[in-house]
């Protein structure tokens, strides 16, 4: 998972080098999530043509554990807990 949520800006270069890691983690094997995308770091990389299907977007992080999790096969449940028992007198 990259979380990009402090990034305040993307030119063409760290669009680049963004695509770079994501493509070479994939070659890898790994799934990437990419979380944290502004709707203007979006615009910006829609608009310098950076191509977004090669990239697994969430708008946040924790959306991106949850993308991460369903993708893992994981499921979360919430469990009773049992009433304690009382010590015999």
């Amino acid at each position: 998972m990259i979380d990009i949520t402090g990034v305040p800006s993307v030119d063409s270069t760290v669009a680049n080098h963004l695509v770079q890691t994501v493509d070479a983690s994939r070659l890898m094997g790994a799934t990437v999530i990419v979380t944290g995308l502004s709707s203007e770091i979006a615009q910006t990389l829609v608009t310098i043509g950076v191509d977004l299907t090669k990239m697994k977007t969430i708008g946040d992080l924790q959306g991106g554990i949850e993308e991460a999790e369903r993708l893992l096969g994981y499921r979360v449940t919430m469990m009773m807990q049992a009433p304690e028992q009382t010590a015999a007198k």
